[in-house]
C-alpha cells in the first residue's frame, strides 16, 4: 500500500495536479537579473536599446516596439539615464505586493527580452477596480486624461515597487505623511484665475492649523488630513456637488469627526436654512475657515467671532424695524468695546446665542429665550448672581433709535443739548477772549508779566492745593483708561490702552483712579467742614458772602461785562475772589462727579445694583457715564485750560495752583474787588507769605506743561475721531 501511495503521488506530481506556482521572488529573478543591478540606471540610450527589442526562443520573432505607448512620453527613451529602471529587491520584499510577481503588473514583459517600451503598470485590475474607477471620475483622473504633467497617478501617491500598507508608518500615504504628500504637489500649482488664495498659502495654512499641528507635532492620527475632507481617489473641485468639500456637503464631512457638534448644527437655525437650500446659511468653513482652522480657545479666534457673525448679521435685512444692525449696536456696547480692544473676557455673540446650537429667541430651548436668560447671563465667568431685574438690561440697545428706545434717545438728546450749550457758549467766550487780548496787546504793546518781589499773597490753602492735585492726577488717569472704550473702533484707542497694560489692566487702573477721585471728593467736603468751623463771620455770611462759590446776581453782570469788553474793549469787569467761569467749572465738577461716580459704581457692581433697580437702568447709566465723561474731558482740556493757563498773561502755566500764592500786583490787577476788601479788613498782611524759590516755579511749569501736553494729545485724537459717535 505504501508503494502504491508513493506511485500515486508521483503520478499526480508528474501530471501537474499537485504542482504549485513558484514563489514570486523566484519568478522575479529573471527581471532582477537586469533591473536589480545599479548599473542599469546609468546606461545611455544606445546601451539600453541593445538590451531589448529582440525575442530569443523557439518559434519567436523579433518584437517591433511602437514609437510611443499610451501614457509614456516619447522623449523618455532619449534621457541620458533612467534611475527608475533600477529596482531594489528589498523594496519589493517589504511592499504590500511582495507576493506578486513583476509580470502580474507588467504583463507585456512576459517574454524576454521585452519591448523597448512597456505600458505603464496599471492598477485597474481585479485588485483595485473601485479605486481606479473613483480616480478616473475625479479631478486627478481628468487631469491625467488631459495630459497634465502635474496629474498625480497611483505610483506618485502610493509609490511604485515600495508600496506599503496605508497603516504602515513608512507608507507615503500614512496619515502622518499624507498632508506633506498632497502639499508637495499643490504647493507647486500656480493660482488659477478666480482663485482667492495661492495654493502655497493653503498648504502653509493647513500645517499651521489646529488639525495640521495635531498631526505634525502631536502625531495624532485622528487629526483631519487632506483626504478626510477632499477624498482619496474621488477628489473633485469644491464647486462640484459630488465633492466632500462642496458647500452643501461640508457639515456632513466635518460631522464625520465632530459628530456631536454636527447634530447640534443640524438642529440650529443655520442647519435648517442649509437643509432648505438657503445659500445664506453659514456652514463650518464660514466661521472656522477651511485650511486655517484654529482652536476656538485661542484669543485670535475668540476676538474674530463678532466679525464672522457680522459677515451676515450686519446686513440691514436682519434688522427688521431697528435703526441699526445688532452688530453695530454690539460694537457700541461695553461688551463690544472691550472685544474690539482685545479683551477675551467680554461676552461675544457665541457666549449668549450659542455657537452651533443657535436658535431663534422665540424657541423655548434657545439660550436667549426669556426663560433662559438668567442662566445664560449667569454662566461661568460672566454674571453668576444675575436675577430677573438684571436681564432687563438690553445689550443691543440703540440710543439713536427713537422708535424702539425713546427713553434712551431722550437721555442722549439731553447730553447733546448740554454739550452743545456748554461748548457753544464757552467756546465763543474763549475765542473772543483770545482775540480781544491780542488786540489790546497790539494797541498798547504791553505784556502783563507780574514780577516776584520776595513776598506774595496766599490765594489757596494747602488743603485746596492738595485737592487740586488729587483731582488732576486721577482725572488724567481716568481719561487715559476710559476714553479708549468710547473710541474703541479707532486704532489709537488700543495703543492708549496698551500703555496701561492692555484694556483689561486699563480697567483695573480705571477703578483705581475712580477710588482715588472718590477719596478726594470726600476730602474736599472735609475741607469744606473745616472752612465752616474756622469761619470768621456767621454761617450766613460764609454761605452767601464774597468768598462763597454760590452763583450770584453779580456773576451774570460780570458775564455780560466780559462780552462788552470782548466787543468794545476798555476795562474788564472787576472780579472778586471767584469769577463766574471759575464757579461754573467748580459746580460742573461737583455735578459731573456725582453723575459719573454714581453711574460708575452702578456699572462696577451690576449684580448688586440689580437687587434694587431694573437692568434697563444700566442702559441709561452707560449713556450718562460715557457722555458726562466726554463733556468733562472736552471742557477741562479746552475751556478750563485756556482760562487757567493758556490765555495771554498766563501761558504756559499759572503756577498759583502749585505754590498757592501770587504776586500782590497780580491780585490787585486781576481781582481788584478782593484786593480792596482784604486791604480794608487788614487780612492782606495775614495772607502775605515768602515767595517760592525760582527752581520750584520751574518744576511746576514742567509738570503743568507735561500734563497739558498729554491732555491736548488725547483731545486732538478725540477731535480727529470725529463726531459720528455723538
Amino acid at each position: 500500500m505504501r508503494v502504491l501511495g508513493g506511485l500515486l503521488v508521483g503520478l499526480l506530481l508528474g501530471s501537474g495536479l499537485l504542482a504549485q506556482e513558484p514563489p514570486a521572488h523566484q519568478v522575479d529573478k529573471r527581471c532582477l537579473d537586469c533591473h536589480g543591478q545599479k548599473r542599469i540606471a546609468t546606461l545611455d540610450p544606445a546601451e539600453r536599446a541593445s538590451m531589448v527589442g529582440t525575442w530569443l526562443g523557439p518559434g519567436s520573432s523579433p518584437g517591433k516596439s511602437p514609437s510611443r505607448k499610451p501614457g509614456l512620453p516619447s522623449e523618455e527613451a532619449k534621457r541620458p539615464s533612467r534611475p527608475s529602471l533600477h529596482v531594489l529587491p528589498d523594496a519589493l520584499q517589504t511592499s504590500v505586493h511582495a507576493e506578486l510577481a513583476c509580470v502580474q503588473c507588467h504583463k507585456d514583459a512576459q517574454n524576454l527580452p521585452h519591448e523597448a517600451r512597456l505600458d505603464l503598470a496599471t492598477c485597474a485590475s481585479s485588485c483595485h477596480e473601485k479605486a481606479v474607477e473613483a480616480y478616473e471620475e475625479g479631478a486627478h483622473g481628468k487631469a491625467l486624461r488631459e495630459n497634465d504633467e502635474r496629474a498625480p497617478t497611483c505610483v506618485i501617491c502610493h509609490g511604485g515597487h515600495d508600496i506599503r500598507k496605508v497603516e504602515d508608518k513608512a507608507s507615503r500615504v500614512h496619515r502622518t505623511s499624507r498632508a506633506f504628500l498632497c502639499g508637495d504637489c499643490h504647493a507647486n500649482h500656480a493660482p488659477r484665475s478666480g482663485d482667492r488664495v495661492d495654493p502655497k498659502t493653503l498648504c502653509k495654512d493647513y500645517l499651521e492649523s489646529t488639525h495640521g499641528a495635531a498631526m505634525k507635532t502631536g502625531g495624532l492620527i485622528a487629526a483631519a488630513i487632506c483626504s478626510d475632507c477632499h477624498g482619496s481617489h474621488a477628489v473633485f473641485p469644491a464647486k462640484d456637488e459630488r465633492s466632500r468639500a462642496h458647500r452643501d456637503n461640508i457639515p456632513e464631512t466635518c460631522g464625520n469627526c465632530h459628530v456631536g457638534i454636527n447634530d447640534d448644527y443640524a438642529k440650529s437655525i443655520h442647519g435648517k436654512l442649509l437643509k432648505e437650500g438657503d445659500e445664506r446659511a453659514p456652514i463650518c468653513t464660514d466661521c472656522h475657515t477651511a485650511h486655517r482652522i484654529t482652536r476656538t480657545s485661542t484669543p485670535a479666534f475668540m476676538l474674530d467671532i463678532v466679525a464672522e457673525c457680522g459677515n451676515c448679521h450686519n446686513d440691514p435685512e436682519f434688522s427688521k424695524d431697528r435703526l441699526h444692525t445688532r452688530v453695530q449696536t454690539y460694537h457700541r456696547s461695553y461688551h463690544g468695546q472691550m472685544t474690539q480692544l482685545g479683551s477675551t473676557r467680554a461676552a461675544r455673540c457665541s457666549d449668549c446665542h450659542g455657537s452651533h446650537e443657535i436658535l431663534p429667541s422665540t424657541d423655548p430651548t434657545s439660550l436667549v429665550h426669556p426663560d433662559n436668560l438668567i442662566q445664560t447671563c449667569a454662566q461661568t465667568g460672566c454674571h453668576p448672581k444675575a436675577n430677573q431685574n438684571f436681564i432687563s438690561f438690553d445689550p443691543h440697545a440703540d440710543i439713536h433709535d427713537f422708535a424702539n428706545y425713546p427713553v434712551l434717545w431722550g437721555v442722549w438728546l439731553y447730553f447733546m443739548i448740554v454739550m452743545s450749550g456748554a461748548f457753544g457758549v464757552f467756546g465763543i467766550h474763549t475765542v473772543l477772549w483770545f482775540i480781544r487780548s491780542w488786540i489790546d496787546r497790539a494797541r498798547t504793546g504791553e505784556v502783563h508779566v507780574f514780577k516776584r518781589k520776595g513776598t506774595a499773597i496766599r490765594r489757596f490753602s494747602r488743603m485746596q492745593r492738595i485737592n487740586h492735585v488729587l483731582v488732576a492726577i486721577p482725572f488724567l488717569g481716568l481719561t487715559g483708561t476710559g476714553i479708549p472704550l468710547f473710541f474703541a473702533d479707532r486704532e489709537w484707542a488700543s495703543g492708549l490702552a496698551w500703555l496701561f497694560g492692555g484694556i483689561e489692566m486699563a480697567g483695573f487702573w480705571h477703578r483705581f483712579f475712580a477710588i482715588f477721585l472718590l477719596f478726594n471728593f470726600l476730602l474736599h467736603f472735609v475741607g469744606i467742614g473745616r472752612s465752616i468751623r474756622n469761619r470768621k463771620g456767621s454761617f450766613w455770611q460764609w454761605l452767601f458772602g464774597p468768598t462763597s462759590m454760590l452763583p450770584k446776581k453779580r456773576d451774570v453782570s460780570d458775564f455780560l461785562g466780559m462780552f462788552r469788553w470782548f466787543f468794545r474793549g476798555g476795562k474788564m469787569p472787576k472780579f472778586d475772589r471767584w469769577t463766574y467761569f471759575e464757579k461754573f467749572d467748580y459746580w460742573c465738577e461737583i455735578g459731573g462727579s456725582v453723575i459719573i461716580g454714581s453711574t460708575g459704581l452702578m456699572l462696577w457692581f451690576p449684580e448688586f445694583s440689580a437687587k434694587i433697580m431694573p437692568g434697563w437702568v444700566f442702559n441709561i447709566a452707560m449713556i450718562a457715564h460715557g457722555y458726562e465723561a466726554l463733556l468733562a474731558i472736552g471742557f477741562i482740556f479746552t475751556i478750563h485750560f485756556f482760562n487757567a493757563n493758556l490765555r495771554p498773561g498766563k501761558f504756559p502755566v499759572d503756577t498759583v495752583i502749585f505754590s498757592g500764592c501770587l504776586p500782590e500786583e497780580e491780585l490787585k490787577a486781576e481781582r481788584p474787588e478782593e484786593y480792596k476788601r482784604l486791604l480794608a479788613t487788614g487780612e492782606l498782611e495775614e495772607l502775605r507769605v515768602p515767595e517760592w524759590p525760582t527752581w520750584k516755579y520751574r518744576v511746576a511749569i514742567v509738570l503743568g506743561s507735561t500734563a497739558q501736553l498729554m491732555a491736548v494729545t488725547v483731545l486732538v485724537l478725540m477731535i480727529l475721531a470725529g463726531f459720528d459717535l455723538l
